[in-house]
């Protein structure tokens, strides 16, 4: 994988986010470059390459004649201080404090800079103040910090934080209108604020009881070698101890009116309503008046691992005779269905995309009954309600959107002549098995529907094999382009404890080469049926 920090919690998403809802108007990679020629650590970037935000060194800081930036281990960075800078076009960049997050077009953004919390149109260069900003120790130094500000998928509502009368206050605002209310979070210590995805639930962490009993209601934080999250290089290792501070509670507010809701039996929102577990393991819905339906029986004992909103689906497990056994199933208000199949307990299925309507789930299958209880990836099929068994042998799962899945298939150990993974994008819908090629690089970036993954582009919205690339990237845009340094591919295999900043500017260019050709031509198998069943 390319050297990009994962880093500014509110952003780690981003780049694999925002193209399956909509698209801004965008044009080709602009050949300019960003940045200055000193130290040059990209943080992130829009789907569409609209801008980029990068630590830089700029100045020497401490005094030794040279201006570098190491990174250790934990993602810390050593010699001259780096600090942020946001490019929405070529040239030297707008240096800000920080920023709190991104709406999923990667539109707005909602930033830190001259002592102000700000809200800037990238399309139009309108930059509004929302509130004064001072900084704090929670939030600025912290690896993991606070949700301080967090927009609705529609990117239609914002909800932040701000100080009013030395305490911390929840606005939501309306991104278009400009109207603003503060929603009541409670008594007690206002720590984060999170608009739930569909925009009709603002969820409270809130300190309302000194836990620790020191005296002081204090936001809690990890103890962790990890750095700090604003300006973090690559991670190798990271060690966390204990929780300081107090215990918050989670507190719940439609925002279109209503009172605080406040339990430990609350799951999450659904729509207008809660998910909500009931005293013997049932799992019910309960919409806006307080009526309660229940979804998922008490006679599954069930453990929630997904929540389908758009198709009102949760993906439970429901527990066997066996203490380690859980058999999948579907619940929703009409749909009360058993896979049956036994699944791991501990990683069943997760999302590889942050799609709104996910068609393709992972989920790791009980397929040997031996001492060891071994498990194979199977796919869940969100449309179908099925479980489909991994459609070429040996594969791994790598990514999905909409009815295209990219498979990894690994050598199998058998002493024959293949040594590399191949890669295979299939497509639920009609069954068919495409070969994309060979591994060539152990690199893997994501911009909207394209994935970049060990050497090859592709468009898993159109499931379009793009072509090898076979330098990595720092970031690949929906444009065709990728972001490259200008002057000297990085230093990151450097094998000494601390790494050297490659040094910027950088720039946009072809992701793929039409000079090269693929060492593995794509091809096809033929067509295999169309999967109805487990």
């Amino acid at each position: 994988m390319t050297p990009r920090a994962c880093v500014l919690w509110s952003l780690v998403w981003l780049s694999s986010a925002c193209a399956s809802r909509g698209h801004l108007p965008s044009t080709p990679p602009p050949p300019a470059e960003y940045g200055t020629p000193h130290p040059f650590l990209l943080q992130a970037a829009a789907p569409d390459g609209r801008w980029l935000l990068a630590c830089q060194a700029r100045e020497d800081t401490n005094k030794d004649g040279t201006i570098a930036v190491r990174v250790g281990s934990h993602g810390q960075l050593g010699g001259d201080e780096a600090r942020l800078y946001l490019f929405r076009e070529p040239g030297a960049g707008l240096a800000v404090d920080d920023v709190l997050a991104v709406d999923s077009l990667a539109r707005h953004i909602v930033l830190v800079r001259e002592g102000a919390l700000r809200l800037l149109d990238t399309v139009t260069g309108t930059e509004q103040v929302l509130a004064p900003w001072t900084a704090d120790d929670v939030g600025t130094n912290a690896s993991q910090p606070p949700v301080r500000a967090s927009f609705s998928r529609d990117g239609q509502r914002l909800l932040y934080l701000k100080t009013e009368a030395g305490k911390k206050v929840a606005v939501l605002r309306d991104v278009a209108r400009g109207e603003e209310r503060v929603l009541d979070a409670g008594p007690g210590l206002l720590g984060q604020a999170r608009l739930h995805e569909n925009g009709l639930w603002a969820v409270f962490d809130v300190v309302a009881q000194d836990t620790d009993e020191d005296g002081t209601l204090t936001w809690p934080h990890q103890q962790t070698s990890l750095a700090p999250a604003r300006c973090r290089g690559p991670v190798s290792s990271a060690s966390q101890g204990e929780r300081k501070g107090d215990s918050p509670v989670r507190r719940f507010l439609r925002v279109d009116g209503g009172t605080l809701i406040e339990g430990r039996d609350i799951l999450q929102p659904l729509g207008d309503g809660l998910l909500r577990t009931l005293p013997h393991g049932a799992i019910a819905f309960e919409d806006a008046r307080g009526n309660q339906q229940t979804w998922v029986p008490e006679s599954c004992r069930a453990r929630l691992y997904a929540v389908d909103e758009p198709r009102r689906l949760l993906v439970v497990g429901c527990k066997t005779r066996d203490p380690l056994g859980t058999t999948l199933e579907l619940h929703g208000p009409e749909l009360h269905l058993s896979l049956e199949r036994e699944v791991s307990p501990y990683a069943p299925v997760r999302r590889s995309s942050n799609e709104e309507r996910p068609r393709l789930l992972p989920t790791f299958v009980l397929t040997s009954k031996d001492t060891e209880r071994t498990y194979a990836v199977f796919i869940l099929d969100m449309e179908r309600h099925t479980l489909v068994p991994p459609p070429i042998p040996a594969s791994t799962w790598v990514h999905a959107q909409g009815s295209h899945a990219l498979l990894r298939e690994d050598p199998t150990g058998d002493g024959g002549e293949r040594r590399r993974p191949r890669l295979w994008l299939w497509n639920a819908d009609t069954g068919e098995k495409r070969l994309v090629g060979e591994a060539s690089g152990d690199f893997q970036e994501r911009a909207g529907e394209r994935v970049l993954y060990m050497g090859w582009l592709m468009d898993l919205g159109t499931g379009q094999v793009l072509g090898p690339v076979t330098e990595a990237p720092l970031a690949i845009d929906t444009r065709g382009g990728a972001l490259r340094y200008t002057h000297a591919a990085p230093a990151w295999a450097d094998p000494k404890p601390e790494k050297t900043v490659p040094l910027g500017p950088v720039k946009w260019e072809p992701a793929v080469n039409p000079s090269v050709k693929p060492t593995s031509p794509p091809g096809n198998t033929s067509a295999a049926p169309s999967p109805s069943g487990p």
